[in-house]
């Protein structure tokens, strides 16, 4: 490596794989930009997901607490002869672990661990059933919360140009 007095103003005294007006070998000139945009693309839908996972936790944790504190909030449904019958006091819990656990995976994911990537997925399935449960009780909100745990699942299990890429 060359002294400070011998490099030119604004160069890091190595020159290998460079030519003045040329880029770096280093960078593929054909298709790096589809790469980047690709690349962003995905951060963003992980991202996405990752924040609907948070909202979700929240949302089933409040849902779980009204469940458990109160009876009147809910009514009883007009689908008596339902297969899938639950106890209030049971929902309530099953909704509150289920919004913890899927709040702490949607965390997990924001700090880039990849099996929070596939555990994610893997309650996005769960949640999906658990609404397909419910949709004699709440239709419009069970249809959309079933595709926008379709959403989350793509979005976590969208492959990756990298292994290893978040």
């Amino acid at each position: 490596m060359s002294s400070a007095q011998e490099r030119q103003a604004g160069t890091s005294g190595s020159t290998t794989g460079y030519e003045p007006g040329q880029a770096p070998s280093a960078y593929p000139q054909a298709g790096r930009h589809e790469v980047m945009q690709h690349r962003g693309a995905v951060v963003g839908f992980t991202a996405t997901a990752g924040i609907l996972m948070l909202l979700a936790g929240l949302w089933d944790i409040t849902v779980g607490i009204v469940a458990l504190s109160s009876n009147h909030y809910y009514v009883k449904s007009p689908a008596s002869g339902y297969t899938y019958r639950w106890s209030l006091h049971g929902w309530g819990w099953a909704e509150l672990i289920f919004g913890i656990v899927i709040f702490a995976a949607g965390a997990c994911v924001f700090l880039g661990m990849a099996w929070a990537r596939w555990f994610g997925a893997i309650l996005a399935v769960v949640g999906a059933v658990g609404q397909f449960m419910l949709l004699p009780f709440t239709p419009l909100w069970s249809i959309l919360l079933i595709a926008l745990y379709g959403f989350i699942i793509w979005a976590l299990l969208h492959p990756r140009e990298e292994p290893g890429q978040i």
